[in-house]
């Protein structure tokens, strides 16, 4: 089964973008743009029940492997992927079925920001919440664009990444 690639940018066609598209070009995963959906802040009264978060979720769930994207914002992930994450609430109070089905899957983080400039704090959240959860920790790759380009470290990051997606016996 393809990887998903969860991307959560302010700029769908942005620095991160980029870094996206160069690990598809090498290895086949499917995306989700979470500015392609409509989903609100979690809400401990639930009046968002009607928004797209769990069809997200339900496409979340129908792969092993997940990929975090988001650029690097003030230290931390974007606006709209922290919301996505503060709405996997959702799935440890209301939709309880949907949060025990996350356990065992693989997160990954890919970070991109504006030069080789790396927090390893960035992505301490996704790896908390991947241990809350149950889910595997397979790393992170910081990425950066220089002068439009994706910088060759950042590519050779990404094979990286790409070569471990594929699985010790690919």
């Amino acid at each position: 089964m393809r990887p998903l690639i969860i991307l959560g940018s302010a700029r769908s066609e942005g620095n991160t973008r980029r870094a996206v598209d160069y690990l598809i070009q090498l290895n086949d995963c499917e995306i989700i743009d979470l500015n392609d959906w409509s989903f609100s802040y979690y809400d401990y009264e639930h009046r968002n029940l009607e928004d797209d978060f769990i069809r997200i979720i339900e496409r979340v769930l129908q792969h092993d492997i997940l990929i975090f994207a988001s650029p690097i914002y003030w230290y931390t992930m974007s606006a709209v992927m922290k919301t996505f994450f503060d709405r996997i609430s959702d799935l440890l109070k209301i939709h309880k079925d949907k949060g025990r089905k996350l356990r065992g899957k693989t997160m990954y983080v890919v970070s991109c920001n504006g030069d080789a400039e790396d927090y390893p704090s960035f992505a301490k959240p996704f790896e908390l919440s991947a241990d809350y959860l149950g889910m595997q920790y397979g790393g992170y790759t910081h990425t950066w664009v220089s002068d439009g380009e994706l910088s060759a470290m950042a590519k050779q990051g990404l094979e990286q990444l790409a070569h471990r997606l594929k699985g010790p016996s690919k």
